[in-house]
């Protein structure tokens, strides 16, 4: 068993699934977020947290609460290549514009998003996973990819500048990924703060929808 193998094999379980929920938060010193609700401008947000659920072959919901100038929670639908916007989350559903930076398909594309991620990973090393006491340990490949890629990751929300590393847990019961920690190795060195880490936990895989969805 080698770290390649288990990134493969997880990867290919992740695209199989028939649904699993993504729940991910950045700690840390904040990072910008490329967002657009016209399709040309761009805000200036940072996530919070978001909440989000993939149900195979084509649809993605997210519940986000991003932070301009104060707390902000939306909800964003996602068909094929068509996008909807509930802000306030609970309002009633917009059409997005077309917007070629914002595609949630990306992050189980083939050659794109996880998958470029993974296979793209330098020098990825097995690593020992930690366990709590009511569970197994969790393996664990640790690497360095380049930031370019990881934007995919995140639905093209972010912009990367420079490499990322990456810590991948995955459950040994099944092979499936378990959490990304990612470190946008671009904030380290501020004195001031913690660097920037986005993570990502996968769960709850191959359950039914769980979110309203626009009138399409």
């Amino acid at each position: 068993m080698t770290a390649e193998t288990l990134l493969a094999a997880a990867v290919d379980h992740l695209q199989a699934a028939d649904s699993f929920k993504l729940s991910i938060e950045q700690t840390g010193a904040a990072y910008p977020l490329a967002l657009s609700f016209d399709g040309v401008n761009t805000l200036p947000a940072t996530l919070t947290s978001a909440e989000a659920q993939y149900v195979s072959p084509n649809e993605l919901h997210i519940s986000a609460l991003l932070n301009f100038f104060i707390p902000l929670a939306l909800d964003i639908y996602s068909l094929d290549d068509r996008q909807w916007l509930s802000f306030p989350s609970g309002a009633p559903w917009n059409l997005l514009p077309a917007w070629e930076g914002f595609d949630t398909n990306r992050l189980l594309a083939a050659g794109d998003g996880i998958e470029y991620v993974m296979d793209s990973l330098q020098d990825p090393q097995l690593a020992p996973g930690d366990a709590s006491p009511d569970e197994d340990a969790l393996w664990q490949v640790r690497g360095r990819a380049a930031g370019a890629g990881v934007s995919g990751l995140l639905f093209g929300f972010i912009d990367p500048q420079a490499d990322v590393a990456i810590r991948a847990f995955i459950r040994p019961e099944d092979g499936r990924f378990a959490a990304l920690e990612i470190t946008m190795l671009e904030t380290l060195g501020a004195a001031e703060t913690e660097p920037s880490v986005w993570d990502i936990r996968f769960h709850d895989y191959d359950g039914p929808a769980d979110f309203d969805a626009p009138e399409t």
